[in-house]
């Protein structure tokens, strides 16, 4: 499942190749789940140059100097690369950018409905879960005492609940929020309601810790012998006191914990 580091990791891989580059063609090969007809996109996208990358919780939007945007929706497995032109595309290609230089940049997902789409400048007011996206998780925005104010709203929730609520914090999936309570040694399934200022302290400062370590040393964190992350599996054992892990659901996602490690609040 795509979560906000692996976008994160996926931008660095092109941004700076693309950032001011020029579209000469665009080719949709998925016309079903790709909101853009071909004359909207000679229009505004062809012959115009990517302003920036950003990324918005999981989507990906290029925002282009004819101010209008393309924003991708990653889903669970979507995938924003680089390119030869000449190498045939995968069969789950959604949309190509193609470059004078012979590349392009290509989105591919198994998604089967609309995860692409163009919008008039900051106008995401169609887009759903993305006109009410939550504050991102590793912006300065998100001070300890701004979650501990939006976690008092949402006291019947879970803790993993309220860390995968798109609404609430922007980016968070199944694995990582079940890291992130694993370090903070709190069982996800504990209401907010029953924590402490303390403990959401304690989840804030390793919510930014778990998130910032995965996106800046994605291979040296889930190397961590001290990671959840490395062990999500059928008896499989906590890598610290090596007790066997518990396995629950939990909105609608398999989520694994220590008994013994995290506790109850």
């Amino acid at each position: 499942m795509i979560e906000l580091p692996d976008v994160e990791r996926m931008i660095d891989a092109f941004a700076g190749y693309a950032t001011g580059k020029t579209v000469s063609v665009v080719l949709i090969d998925d016309a079903k789940t790709v909101d853009l007809d071909g004359d909207r996109a000679a229009e505004q996208i062809q012959g115009h140059a990517i302003d920036t990358v950003e990324r918005h919780g999981k989507y990906v939007v290029l925002r282009f100097r004819s101010e209008v945007s393309l924003v991708f929706d990653m889903g669970t497995d979507g995938e924003v690369y680089l390119e030869s032109q000449t190498a045939p595309p995968r069969e789950t290609s959604k949309i190509r950018l193609q470059f004078a230089a012979g590349r392009e940049l290509r989105f591919a997902s198994t998604a089967s409905e609309s995860d692409v789409y163009l919008v008039e400048g900051d106008d995401f007011s169609g887009l759903g879960v993305l006109n009410n996206l939550g504050l991102d998780p590793l912006s300065e925005e998100l001070t300890a005492p701004r979650f501990i104010q939006l976690a008092g709203s949402r006291g019947r929730t879970s803790l993993k609940g309220f860390l995968m609520n798109e609404e609430v914090v922007a980016g968070i999936g199944n694995e990582y929020a079940d890291e992130i309570c694993f370090q903070a040694s709190i069982r996800p399934d504990c209401k907010i309601a029953d924590l402490t200022d303390e403990q959401l302290t304690l989840v804030h400062k390793y919510l930014r810790r778990v998130l910032r370590r995965a996106t800046l040393h994605w291979q040296a964190a889930h190397s961590d012998p001290g990671w959840l992350i490395n062990r999500r599996r059928p008896g499989h054992t906590c890598p610290r006191c090596m007790t066997e892990l518990e396995s629950l659901s939990l909105v609608g996602k398999r989520t694994y914990l220590c008994p013994r490690c995290q506790r109850a609040a």
